[in-house]
């Protein structure tokens, strides 16, 4: 069912659940009402039918002339029941075929009653003279009134039916006005692909859900088309920079097989393929890599990493390369407690961010040492990282951590630019951040913050 649909008949159903709900508490005043000043005419007939039997000799013609005249013209179509109560057991037989058993008990304690009878309303009295006790009962049919009461019944009931068909109508008019907003968004979402993601969505002015919800789709066609294009650069520089080795492979391979070369030649040019070999390997688990941090990691289970035993593990791996003894750690400040130096994470992703790091200060400072330090706060946990080398110039600071991006002096070493990127994404993951301060020629501070919730 559409939304309008919806709209609509929620719309009619509170309105006609109002109407009825109005319309059967006004029949019920009414009739209460009508019932309520029929008794009191019933029982004006009741107390002249009394003293009609009864006064007669107590009044004067004059008065008694005006008695009769009020009798006759007070519902002449009344029933009356004049009993003596002489003979208690034969004015209850008589009561018992009009009158339950409690009025009967209520109309000889002398209280005056009120009852129906079929479709009729009936008072009883209790009139002492000096003929003796005599119980009179009149009844009589409001038909007038009822007949007030039907037409009533069948003008609400007019009127009812009538409003929810105007109400449904209205309904679907304002309904209609109401989502020609969004229809009109259908239509333009419906225009936009993957091939013309820059189109936008007409801006609603206002500050109301339709205006808010056309911004919202917009900032998101936004984010998608700078995925897309992110995507397309990640995808063409993932291209050239996997090209690049195997170009070399090939061609260095290509070269050898062209004569027949001497031994030492050949290891030559073996180192040259094992060289670009181990290029396009770092290469392949750097994009590997940068490709799982965009994925949902929330599934994979979560680790107790200790900060401190991982650094010390990343130093024993860099101690069996080139860069053995050029790493300097420095844990002075660690607390007494391991739990300040712990999170949850993915030791695997972790891991690598902080080689990426650390291989990148070892590269672009040699021969100097890099200096990694530890320390940690009620909720934080600062690993700062710390190199004597190049230098990152000033401009281009904010485009460190753009995919494939490397500084404009960093060219004369060998890399792909993924590293910063990668580390940033896996830093994210861990609910860090990481901040890189840098001076041409007095080299580069990377610190990299974990915060803790320890609640």
């Amino acid at each position: 069912m559409k939304i309008r649909h919806k709209i609509v008949f929620t719309f009619v159903g509170l309105v006609s659940f109002v109407l009825l709900f109005t319309f059967s508490f006004v029949y019920y005043l009414s009739s209460h009402s009508r019932e309520k000043d029929f008794y009191d005419l019933v029982l004006e007939k009741t107390n002249l039918t009394a003293w009609k039997y009864f006064e007669k000799d107590e009044m004067s013609d004059i008065v008694y002339g005006k008695v009769m005249t009020r009798y006759v013209k007070s519902l002449p179509d009344a029933e009356e029941i004049v009993l003596n109560t002489n003979n208690e057991k034969a004015v209850t037989d008589s009561l018992k075929k009009i009158l339950p058993d409690n009025l009967i008990q209520d109309l000889l304690a002398r209280r005056t009653i009120k009852f129906h009878l079929q479709d009729k309303q009936g008072v009883g009295i209790y009139y002492p003279d000096n003929q003796g006790l005599f119980i009179v009962i009149v009844t009589a049919t409001d038909r007038f009134g009822i007949a007030q009461q039907k037409k009533l019944l069948e003008e609400l009931l007019l009127i009812f039916f009538g409003s929810v068909v105007f109400v449904f109508l209205i309904g679907q008019i304002y309904a209609r006005n109401v989502l020609h907003p969004i229809s009109s968004i259908l239509m333009n979402v419906k225009r936009i692909r993957a091939t013309n993601l820059s189109l936008r969505l007409k801006e609603v002015e206002g500050t109301d859900e339709l205006a808010e919800l056309t911004r919202t789709f917009n900032q998101m066609l936004e984010r998608l088309e700078n995925s897309f294009v992110l995507q397309k650069n990640f995808i063409r520089n993932a291209s050239h920079e996997l090209k690049n080795p195997l170009t070399a492979i090939l061609g260095e391979t290509e070269v050898t097989l062209n004569k027949q070369r001497t031994p030492e030649e050949y290891i030559v040019s073996l180192h040259k393929v094992m060289e670009e070999a181990e290029r396009l390997d770092q290469l392949t688990s750097n994009l590997l890599s940068l490709a799982q941090t965009d994925f949902d990691l929330s599934y994979l289970k979560k680790d107790e990493i200790r900060i401190d035993e991982l650094i010390w593990d990343i130093k024993e791996l860099f101690d069996k390369t080139k860069y053995k003894g050029r790493i300097d750690i420095h844990f002075s400040e660690l607390p007494e407690t391991s739990d300040l130096i712990t999170i949850m994470g993915i030791v695997s992703l972790l891991k690598i961010a902080i080689m990426n790091v650390i291989d990148n200060a070892c590269k672009f400072s040699s021969p100097h040492k890099v200096d990694v330090t530890l320390k940690t706060s009620l909720n934080n946990i600062q690993l700062r990282i710390e190199d004597k080398g190049i230098g990152i110039p000033e401009t281009e600071m904010n485009n460190l951590f753009q995919p494939f991006y490397r500084a404009s002096n960093a060219f004369a070493y060998r890399g792909s630019g993924i590293g910063l990127s990668l580390v940033q994404k896996i830093v994210s993951i861990h609910n860090g951040e990481i901040n890189v301060l840098s001076k041409i020629g007095k080299g580069t501070v990377v610190e990299i913050n974990f915060y803790q919730n320890l609640d």
